[in-house]
């Protein structure tokens, strides 16, 4: 079952990839016997269009150097069957950049594992204090979304000095580093530093790095790339959950009265070094095909890649402190939010829900939902972020948010089944991962592929406060004795408020 599931995440994850390499190729075909030998034209008859042609290009091209000196039609003609080589050559190494890029969001991504893993905890990292049945382990999710926005402005610095290859590398390698030092924690404090600081900051450090990338690749097609890229996010935890449930719980052994047999807690330190040996592994097969476009096929005509930046900034005209200036930055803060406290909240606490109702409380089942969610989460962001690029933003959150809406109210009620939870987990996991994938895209598409990535940084803030809020809200609420139908009916609410920014929101 487990592997059947790994190649169905394998073939989900590869799909978007292929269609961009099919949609480059096909484009690549068909302008280049008109416009090679046009371009030979110009070039024999003024020598600085060639130049001006190069910088004028939206995708990456070949330089028509080698054109012109075949010289002559039939030298054009050779020329066009060599460029359409060597584009095809140039466009598969984007490709396999976001793959690469995938590969390392797909460890990035196991964030999502804590909901599954906090049931594991041992006693000593369960609380701060002595006191008996607290439960601040479910703070570790939480946590970790703060470091991630402390540490996103970082990355497109670091991207601007060492590049996004270096930048996705390193911050694979905190994330990896925390988890493995994590397993050595002997108190929540020192766990939440490893777990939740290093582990956090090393994703945010990383996050944008593979996406600017694959925008330098394919600038008008920042939906797809943005989708392809961060669906490995949502994969990780299809993938690693099966991992780390194999790992901890190899028996499949059930908790009884909530507590599980001494061996499943022995098995949790053991775990995290495991799973930090595969982190750092597949993170660095990843980083290894991240590579920027060529000097000559860089579309701003820059010197290199930073260099290309700073044309794009100057051509722009926009800067960070014009953004945060700028309403439309604060719609989308607001819109954020108010989507992600809902989906975010489901992501942290979707497994403690389901062992307070007796038909889900099964461990193994809860894997499996954890998994299939995942899975889901993955689905949502190549499904809205592919979208994204083909039909307009308003229209395509509207119908994000309804439908994340109405799966929240009836959540409780869909849980009266396991059919029926697999299947609202699954859809509000959906839903959370199309978030992640258009709000990157659009940054990019509002204020500029020059700051973009920067601009997203200070946005991910929305997040980390709904992940924060939402976490508090809930456990407030159930204090005062609330019913978890009230808590997901008063997050659907909160969902429904984001579409109110809408008629305000200019493109």
């Amino acid at each position: 079952m487990r592997t059947a599931g790994g190649i169905k995440a394998v073939l989900a994850v590869a799909t978007p990839f292929l269609a961009l390499a099919t949609a480059n190729s096909a484009s690549a075909g068909a302008r280049a016997p008109v416009s090679s030998m046009l371009h030979n034209t110009a070039a024999a008859a003024h020598p600085r269009v060639d130049a001006m042609h190069a910088a004028a290009q939206e995708e990456p091209l070949i330089s028509a150097g080698a054109e012109v000196a075949a010289g002559g039609v039939g030298g054009a003609a050779v020329a066009v069957t060599g460029g359409q080589a060597v584009e095809q050559r140039r466009a598969s190494v984007g490709v396999l950049g976001v793959l690469g890029g995938a590969l390392c969001h797909l460890v990035l991504g196991t964030t999502y594992c804590w909901g599954n893993f906090v049931p594991y905890v041992p006693e000593k990292l369960k609380c701060f204090g002595s006191a008996p049945g607290c439960s601040h382990a479910s703070y570790i999710l939480p946590a970790t979304f703060v470091s991630q926005t402390l540490a996103m402005p970082l990355g497109p610095y670091f991207q601007e000095k060492i590049g996004c290859q270096a930048t996705t590398a390193l911050g694979c390698g905190i994330m990896a580093l925390g988890v493995f030092l994590s397993s050595y924690a002997p108190n929540l404090a020192t766990f939440m530093f490893c777990y939740s600081f290093m582990f956090g900051s090393g994703i945010g450090l990383a996050y944008t790095a593979p996406m600017v990338n694959g925008w330098r690749w394919f600038p008008s097609r920042k939906g797809m790339v943005s989708g392809a890229v961060v669906a490995g996010f949502g994969a990780g935890g299809f993938v690693f959950n099966q991992v780390g449930t194999g790992i901890i719980n190899p028996k499949g052994l059930d908790a009884v009265g909530g507590v599980y047999p001494d061996e499943v807690y022995a098995n949790f330190p053991v775990m995290l070094r495991k799973l930090a040996l595969i982190y750092f592994l597949v993170a660095a097969l990843g980083a290894t095909v991240i590579k920027p476009p060529p000097v000559a096929a860089a579309p701003t005509g820059g010197k290199n890649h930073r260099g290309r930046g700073k044309v794009q900034a100057a051509a722009t005209g926009t800067s960070l402190k014009q953004v945060v200036k700028d309403k439309r930055f604060w719609l989308m803060w607001f819109m954020a939010l108010m989507i992600g406290t809902s989906g975010i909240n489901v992501a942290n606490c979707y497994k403690q829900y389901g062992g307070s109702v007796d038909i889900l409380k099964s461990d193994q089942f809860q894997s499996l939902v954890g998994s299939v969610a995942a899975l889901c989460n993955a689905a949502g962001r190549l499904f809205w972020g592919n979208l994204l690029d083909v039909v307009k933003f308003k229209s395509l959150f509207a119908a994000l948010a309804v439908l994340q809406g109405s799966a929240t109210a009836f959540y409780t009620v869909l849980s009266q089944s396991k059919a029926g939870y697999l299947v609202g987990t699954g859809t509000l996991l959906f839903c959370l991962g199309g978030n992640f994938a258009m709000f990157p895209a659009l940054c990019s598409k509002v204020f500029g592929g020059a700051i973009g990535a920067k601009v997203y940084g200070i946005l991910f803030t929305a997040f980390a406060v709904a992940s924060i809020s939402g976490t508090f809200l809930t456990k407030s609420l159930m204090a005062m004795d609330w019913s978890w139908e009230q808590v997901f009916k008063l997050m659907a609410f909160l969902s429904m408020c984001s579409i109110t920014a809408l008629p305000f929101f200019k493109m």
